[in-house]
């Protein structure tokens, strides 16, 4: 299943013959059924990495009806996930709160039986959820992204050792399954669900940036050369939603947050210009049609033959 989804994203960016393509797409399938039913939760980072490389295919081709099913399945997963996150973070800490509890020499022994009772109950509980991933729970070396350390629980897995390397993050994936929820969800009108998917994937990505060291003020040539590549990643899904706000906003007549996220977008092109590089024309396109809307139809000519250059 690694090496399928390895081959099937090659062709999807190469994108020579569109049957080599389906043909990749099948084999994915393939052999996805034939893995046990019952392991498929250990292969969470495999799961994420098909569904979406499944997913651009279907935009690829315009097939939104069949897209909605997989970015579906990649929505239930995530949710999985995180409740199952949230559960080992609950148990870990009642675990530390025992095990202080255990260590006073003063404790009565019937009190010290019951706590040794139910700390055993939570071991086992804490084991058989992390047992049920591919990682153990020590510190990961990412393989791809720079130096940074990442805690168990942070890495999608693609496959065992001594491969285990991963796609993307898992803060930047679940980024992604927010912004294929609102890129399907927007042309059924579901601009509510939208919105909340937006502020919901911006606030993972600003999350993320804080942690390589992006704050306010922080510009491309203050970055450290190991975080470069990795601040490429979330700076480009952060554009990839504020494109879709202000798409979202022009929609429904909101000119005035249609203009703060443009503005947005702007400060962090100006900020990072060179690994921003690719957004200027759709920055220059949505300034176009933000013009175009409020009746400014020279200014907003004049954007798109920027956008054109």
């Amino acid at each position: 299943m690694f090496f399928a989804t390895a081959i099937l994203h090659v062709h999807l960016m190469q994108w020579d013959d569109e049957n080599s393509v389906l043909r990749s797409i099948n084999q994915c399938d393939r052999v996805w059924e034939s893995i046990d039913p019952n392991r498929r939760g250990q292969c969470l980072g495999l799961l994420f990495y098909n569904e979406l490389l499944h997913i651009f295919y279907r935009l690829r081709i315009c097939d939104y009806k069949n897209a909605a099913h997989h970015v579906d399945n990649l929505d239930a997963a995530m949710k999985a996930d995180k409740q199952k996150m949230q559960e080992i973070q609950q148990l870990s800490s009642e675990l530390d709160a025992l095990n202080q509890s255990l260590s006073r020499p003063d404790l009565p022994s019937r009190e010290r039986s019951a706590l040794a009772g139910r700390q055993a109950k939570l071991q086992q509980r804490l084991r058989s959820l992390e047992d049920s991933s591919l990682t153990g729970k020590e510190f990961l070396e990412p393989s791809y992204f720079g130096n940074a350390r990442q805690a168990w629980g942070d890495k999608l897995v693609l496959a065992p050792s001594p491969m285990d390397g991963e796609w993307l993050p898992k803060s930047a994936v679940y980024a992604l399954v927010d912004l294929m929820v609102v890129i399907l969800g927007r042309p059924k009108g579901l601009f509510k669900e939208c919105m909340q998917r937006i502020q919901s994937g911006m606030q993972t990505i600003q999350d993320a940036l804080l942690k390589l060291g992006i704050t306010d003020g922080v510009r491309e040539v203050d970055l450290q050369h190991s975080a470069i590549w990795m601040a490429g990643v979330y700076l480009m899904l952060l554009m990839q939603f504020l494109e879709n706000k202000v798409a979202v906003e022009l929609t429904r007549s909101g000119f005035v947050e249609a203009q703060e996220a443009l503005v947005q977008m702007k400060n962090w092109f100006i900020r990072f210009p060179t690994i921003l590089q690719a957004c200027e024309s759709m920055i220059e396109m949505l300034r176009g049609q933000y013009a175009h809307s409020v009746g400014c139809y020279s200014e907003a000519a004049f954007h798109y033959v920027e956008a054109a250059k």
